[in-house]
């Protein structure tokens, strides 16, 4: 592993904390740590910019999602692919696009999932992986909507705040490239409210964490050694959420040091302005992300990655089968077949087929089947769905539903009876060799049909419907069947069992 450049350059800590105005929830505030040593050296000349290259830069993402110790209060899984979307639309005028790297992790924590910068820091520490950009979606960021923290080298995220359309992901990412906010310097004085500097000159400095910051003029006299030190981002004074108007500026203006009236604009994503304000990031802006972005050895994958989106149109669901009863139970598993280009599936379970209002459940897996536990009720129909999600490219749909009944008690479609009776071996088992699939205590028996089927959901053997008694023995071939996993499907008049077998060289 090669070192990062910038590992013990960075110093950098940003939030946006929550707190309440007039009944109304907004965000203001900042845990900034000083300006990173990095942000100085490039300022100073002591690092050389690097201007955007035409050929696009994939970047890792290592994605966590932190619940509780009871694992409850995780993140939708939708709305993080929302906000994952938006996040590589705003970078893709700078040529960088995010994937997610490996699995998604699930990490169930009270202590990480509601906690403090010492702890964030702790957090990512423990559970960081090296050359990605960690980002961890927990339920409270050290009082916050989303920070940067140099000390742990990752960014936390509050579930709250990437709601679609949010930009909290793209602002702490412009921080983890070494982005400074436009205000910076403002933020010791906490809000809008203390900014003095609606109905007099502005001071020509602040003092910030034990350092003399510059005010920006609006003549642009300053702009390389004042707040952010870019000049083509314009005066902001503003340390606090703010609602832009139809024009996309502050509704009031201020004064700087020379008693020029200005109104501040809210177009950059480094600013606080809210984010149905904001939208992108300035020259200089991108510059210093693709200088930085540079130093930080081994971070961008070298090969440039075929993909394609993984494709709803290829996923079948295969069980419980369409309007299938299954056995009361507190655990029902879902089967579907593997998609082409998909990485992850994002599985919903509903009681209502529009999938409205808070999901039953919602969930990443990298498998193609799933077990629902714990949360099913007796005699209750319910609906579910997967999205087939391809790790550089995670816009798409999902499937169509199906829907199943959980029993009150055994039933007439699957029942306990037939589950214990069927049994199949060897599993795994050997290329070539038959399945030797054996019934018994089936009661009166019935008509009875066997299919082996792929994880595309084709049907590979369909073994004439045949009447069996109580008892019965049938084999299904396995020549020419590549290593992998497959499913036998038996239905005994209205009974249906899957079984999973696999195939192996």
């Amino acid at each position: 592993m090669q070192p990062r450049l910038l590992s013990v350059l960075f110093l950098l800590f940003t939030a946006f904390l929550p707190t309440t105005t007039q009944g109304q929830t907004v965000i203001r505030g900042c845990a900034t740590n000083g300006r990173s040593a990095w942000i100085d050296a490039y300022q100073s000349g002591r690092i050389k910019p690097v201007p955007k290259s035409a050929a696009v830069k994939y970047i890792p993402v290592h994605l966590t999602l932190v619940g509780d110790d009871n694992g409850a209060g995780y993140a939708d899984p939708l709305t993080v692919l929302q906000s994952f979307e938006l996040l590589n639309e705003d970078f893709a005028k700078i040529d960088v696009r995010f994937f997610i790297d490996n699995d998604i992790d699930y990490l169930n924590s009270t202590l990480y999932y509601d906690h403090d910068f010492s702890t964030g820091a702790d957090l990512m520490r423990n559970f960081n992986r090296p050359n990605t950009v960690n980002s961890y979606i927990v339920g409270n960021p050290a009082g916050a909507c989303g920070y940067y923290s140099g000390r742990g080298d990752g960014i936390a995220l509050g579930i709250d705040c990437i709601s679609p359309g949010e930009r909290t992901w793209s602002h702490e990412v412009g921080h983890f490239f070494g982005l400074p906010h436009t205000f910076y310097g403002w933020e010791s004085k906490d809000d809008i409210a203390n900014v003095d500097a609606f109905d007099k000159p502005a001071p020509a400095t602040l003092t910030y964490n034990g350092r003399t910051v510059e005010v920006e003029r609006v003549d642009g006299s300053n702009c390389e050694d004042a707040a952010d030190g870019f000049c083509d981002t314009p005066p902001d004074y503003l340390p606090e959420r703010w609602r832009c108007n139809a024009q996309g500026i502050y509704p009031d203006s201020l004064l700087d040091p020379d008693s020029t009236r200005f109104a501040v604009q809210a177009e950059n994503i480094m600013s606080y302005a809210f984010d149905g304000c904001v939208e992108s990031f300035s020259p200089s802006q991108i510059t210093a992300m693709n200088t930085n972005l540079g130093g930080r050895l081994g971070l961008e994958q070298r090969n440039t990655p075929s993909f394609a989106p993984a494709r709803a149109a290829d996923l079948t669901l295969l069980s419980p089968a369409n309007n299938e009863t299954v056995q009361f139970s507190d655990s029902v598993q879902l089967v579907w077949n593997s998609v082409p280009n998909a990485d992850f599936y994002l599985v919903q379970l509903h009681i209502s087929q529009n999938f409205n209002g808070s999901v039953y459940t919602s969930f990443f897996t990298s498998d193609t089947a799933t077990v629902i536990k714990d949360i099913l009720n007796p005699n209750t129909r319910y609906y579910w769905r997967v999205r087939p999600v391809n790790r550089y490219d995670v816009s798409g749909s999902f499937s169509g539903y199906q829907r199943f009944r959980n029993g009150m008690y055994t039933t007439a479609t699957v029942d306990a009876s037939l589950d214990a009776g069927i049994s199949i071996a060897p599993n795994p088992t050997a290329a070539g060799a038959p399945l030797a699939i054996n019934g018994k205590d089936l009661g009166a028996g019935g008509e009875l049909t066997v299919q082996l089927i792929d994880l595309a959901g084709r049907v590979l053997v369909d073994q004439p419907r045949r009447r069996v008694g109580q008892q019965f023995t049938t084999q299904l071939p396995t020549d020419g069947l590549a290593p992998g996993t497959y499913f036998v499907r038996l239905r005994l008049d209205d009974r249906l069992v899957t079984r999973r077998i696999v195939v192996t060289p």
